[in-house]
């Protein structure tokens, strides 16, 4: 099965108490760092991650074990997990 990651980045720069203006969106990224999935949360003004991990199954994706929240780590703005495909996702 090849490696996935979740990226869930801001759209814009955030502002000085973390809020941003134009939401953000979660990307899957296939080992060659390719997107094979994108999910646009346009209308966030911050990062839910556990609300992520929802938008990610309704893709077809699940969270694997890994990560410090609930999957997740700190990358650059945003945040990052390893995911697996569901049958959904086929």
């Amino acid at each position: 099965m090849p490696e996935l990651t979740a990226v869930c980045t801001p759209n814009s720069y955030p502002h000085e108490d973390g809020r941003v203006e134009h939401g953000y969106q979660l990307n899957v990224l296939d080992g060659d760092l390719a997107v094979v999935a994108t999910v646009e949360l346009s209308h966030w003004t911050s990062c839910d991650l556990e609300e992520a991990g929802r938008h990610l199954a309704e893709a077809g994706y699940e969270l694997r074990p890994g990560g410090e929240d609930g999957g997740w780590s700190p990358a650059g703005l945003g945040y990052m997990a390893p995911v697996a495909p569901t049958a959904a996702a086929g």
